[in-house]
């Protein structure tokens, strides 16, 4: 096996300018798949882990008749005061809590489009109620720019800072909403203003959006102790969702709960809408990488294959096996993978490294939109390190398998004519 790895060294050398291209082409492939893998991690912790602890949660819960007002399908974009609602959802909530021993908490939210004023000025918002009581458990990503978090039961609303940049308003205002109610009459409800908020990477999903006190919202629609959605956080956040709604819908079924459960990826919207847009771009982009890779390898091997029949036939002349030739064929596409996968992996941990303390900046406001913000900080997977180079010298093999099988099955008189 020494013989073979010497013989197979000094193969790969004999081209030098051939194999530095192959392995250059290896090793930045390399490196761009992890970083591509770096960056899609990073979009998807800058982005839907946020989501989850700001405003999807881990679990939704509807009513099962819920949007059989609007077409049959709910939307996370339309207002859940659209949507049929679930009476005395606290109730609910604990009973779930209590039959569930991988939930944590919950809460319940109500969502209404309204008018909202300050003074002379007014604009279209969203309202979302929760309750102040379950915010920190289930909302922990809710943060504040200025003032503090409301309280239960003191009609509060967090703005944003969009929203409070229109009206004018600031801590300690008054702010009007302006709405209908359940069945379609208007309605109004005064609101103090007792922060402004802000979701750490979610700085471009702020739109109008506001924060209130569930309490207040309900009078505004009119609809005491009725909730658009109930939304359920678990113990452990990393745990498969669908799970934990199955077991729930089926707990609904045998009680006659008229309720459905819905997990995160199925409500995610645009969160999840363009994950899903960076994963498949990602894989398909790993996919050529992968294929550019593979050829140069094939390619590489049959030059050398074709270079060397008379050096094959020699070999064969004196007495080495089928199984030997093949072996110096694979052991030189492992060495060249080998090789480029060290100096690949180095360079992409390096990129991701780099790019983690400068950012990856968002060049126009669709790539701001998916980052979350103006910039895209990637951290280092050390398993994405390991993994992509691995697979990478496993194409490599897999590649000049062809060619070694070609050069193993030639006759020592054949090969011997190119003397």
């Amino acid at each position: 096996m020494r013989l073979l790895l010497t013989l197979a060294l000094r193969n790969l050398f004999r081209h030098k300018r051939r194999t530095a291209l192959t392995a250059l082409a290896l090793m930045l492939g390399i490196a761009l798949m992890v970083l591509g893998r770096a960056w899609t991690a990073a979009m998807e912790k800058a982005v839907v882990e946020p989501a989850k602890d700001s405003t999807l949660g881990h679990i939704q819960v509807y009513a099962k008749d819920a949007a059989a007002d609007e077409g049959g399908e709910i939307s996370f974009i339309v207002p859940q005061n659209n949507y049929r609602l679930i009476p005395q959802p606290k109730p609910l909530i604990d009973r779930m809590l209590a039959t569930e021993p991988r939930l944590a908490a919950g809460l319940s939210r109500l969502m209404v489009g309204a008018l909202l004023s300050s003074g002379d000025e007014s604009m279209e918002g969203i309202l979302i109620g929760i309750d102040p009581a379950a915010r920190a458990a289930v909302y922990p990503a809710i943060a504040l720019r200025e003032g503090r978090h409301f309280e239960p039961g003191e009609k509060g609303v967090l703005l944003n800072r969009g929203v409070a940049r229109k009206l004018g308003a600031k801590v300690g205002d008054t702010i009007v909403a302006l709405g209908n109610t359940s069945d379609g009459r208007m309605s109004a409800v005064k609101l103090d203003v007792t922060g402004i908020w802000w979701v750490k990477g979610l700085e471009a999903y702020e739109w109008g959006a506001c924060y209130a006190d569930l309490a207040a919202v309900q009078e505004l629609m009119d609809a005491p102790d009725q909730a658009g959605v109930l939304v359920l956080r678990q113990k452990d956040p990393k745990a498969e969702a669908a799970p934990i709604a199955a077991a729930l819908n089926a707990a609904f079924a045998r009680e006659g709960v008229a309720a459905e459960a819905r997990t995160w990826e199925e409500m995610g919207g645009p969160f999840i809408g363009g994950m899903t847009l960076t994963r498949f771009v990602a894989d398909i982009m790993d996919m050529v990488m992968t294929l550019i890779v593979a050829a140069g390898v094939l390619n590489t091997a049959l030059m050398s294959v074709f270079e060397r029949t008379r050096e094959v036939g020699t070999l064969r002349a004196v007495g080495v096996r089928r199984s030997r030739v093949l072996v110096l064929y694979l052991a030189e596409a492992v060495l060249l993978g080998l090789g480029a996968a060290v100096m690949g992996g180095a360079l992409g941990a390096t990129a991701v490294v780099v790019f983690g303390r400068i950012g990856i900046p968002a060049f126009s406001e669709a790539q701001r939109y998916s980052y979350g913000g103006d910039y895209l900080f990637p951290t280092l997977d050390w398993w994405s390190v390991v993994t992509v180079p691995a697979l990478m010298v496993v194409v490599c093999v897999i590649a000049a398998f062809g060619p070694a099988v070609m050069a193993a099955r030639m006759r020592p008189a054949d090969s011997l004519r190119y003397v």
